[in-house]
């Protein structure tokens, strides 16, 4: 009788584990871990009742599209997540985030543009990490910062510009590091790569496909062979008419302030006035036109007028533009800021901060 029951229970174990199975999926235990085979099916969607405890899920070359915030909730214990070569475009924040045990995350080969960085912060057993073949374009500095296990990182084959300096600094256990085939900008704050590449003790392969994409003059130019850069972080100086002594002692006097800035690359330039209870934000063509005519629309230029060469006129000074006019300018290396402050009493007073 024992052995009878015992043989029932056994049958009803493996009954239970089957029933936890999806249909198209095949779960295996082995060497105490439950493996669950859904590669290779036409899946649309994660599948539903998959065993609890999963911790080896292969999802790869299926029709998914997208990730919500659902679907790994209930498989907290999986360490390996093969999602490769499906269409996922979407993964929404706090996905990947409960899957604290994950060593071997692969999500390449598909179309993601928006990644959830943030979920990566609390994956820090990750060893593995594929993510080559999407369509990435921004990639923050501190994506990887709580991987300290992480061994083998791929990022190639998207569309990131560029890098910052510091991004890959808390992989103290990375050996192999693939960042080739991505459209990178080589501008001043992607030389420090150049000289990374060419001294650290990672793996870095491919570095023939490590190219430039832009500037035009350096398309196509090794990353690694990227020539000494005129780097100089802004600078920022307003002049203005009048001066305060002469000042004329009523209103409707022009007013006349110009932003003069340097800086190479060449700074994205922009004026903030603070006047009127309002605030009025002009941003200056980076491609430098000098047509002579205003780039605001006819909603300010009845009080200002701001030009292309960095000039911004107050045709007609009344209380209303009396406030702070701000001009300032950003490149790769920085951004510097200068300000005055323009007010109308009995005359017209331009106070440098």
């Amino acid at each position: 009788m024992a052995t009878r029951l015992l043989q029932l229970v056994a049958l009803w174990t493996v009954i239970g584990v089957v029933r936890c199975c999806p249909e198209l999926c095949t779960c295996l235990d082995k060497y105490d871990h439950q493996f669950a085979d859904c590669a290779y099916k036409d899946l649309i969607l994660v599948p539903v009742g998959l065993p609890s405890n999963v911790t080896t899920l292969s999802l790869s070359a299926n029709k998914i599209t997208s990730l919500n915030s659902k679907s790994f909730v209930s498989f907290t214990q999986v360490t390996s997540l093969w999602l490769a070569h499906n269409e996922i475009v979407t993964v929404e924040t706090g996905t990947l985030a409960p899957l604290v045990q994950l060593r071997n995350l692969d999500v390449s080969h598909n179309k993601i543009v928006h990644f959830p960085w943030e979920d990566l912060q609390n994956l820090t057993a990750l060893q593995l990490l594929k993510m080559n073949h999407n369509e990435m374009v921004h990639l923050p500095k501190d994506a990887f910062s709580t991987l300290g296990d992480l061994k083998s990182l791929r990022i190639n084959n998207n569309k990131f510009t560029t890098i910052v300096q510091g991004t890959f600094t808390a992989l103290s256990s990375m050996s192999h590091l693939q960042i080739f085939n991505n459209p990178f900008t080589c501008s001043c704050n992607l030389e420090w790569l150049r000289d990374w590449i060419t001294t650290t003790k990672i793996s870095v392969p491919e570095p023939n496909y490590i190219l430039c994409e832009a500037p035009e003059h350096l398309k196509g130019a090794l990353v690694t062979k990227l020539p000494e850069l005129d780097c100089k972080a802004p600078t920022v100086t307003i002049t203005h008419r009048p001066n305060m002594e002469d000042a004329a002692p009523y209103g409707g006097f022009m007013v006349v302030l110009h932003c003069e800035t340097n800086g190479s690359p060449t700074p994205d330039v922009r004026w903030e006035v603070e006047a009127g209870n309002q605030t009025f934000r002009f941003i200056l063509p980076s491609t430098g036109e000098e047509h002579g005519l205003p780039i605001n629309d006819e909603t300010t230029s009845g009080r200002f007028l701001v030009f292309p060469n960095g000039t911004l006129i107050i045709p007609h000074m009344s209380n209303e533009e009396d406030g702070n006019y701000s001009c300032s300018a950003v490149n790769d290396l920085g951004k510097a800021e200068s300000s005055v402050k323009v007010t109308l009493i009995h005359s017209i007073s331009i106070v440098p901060f």
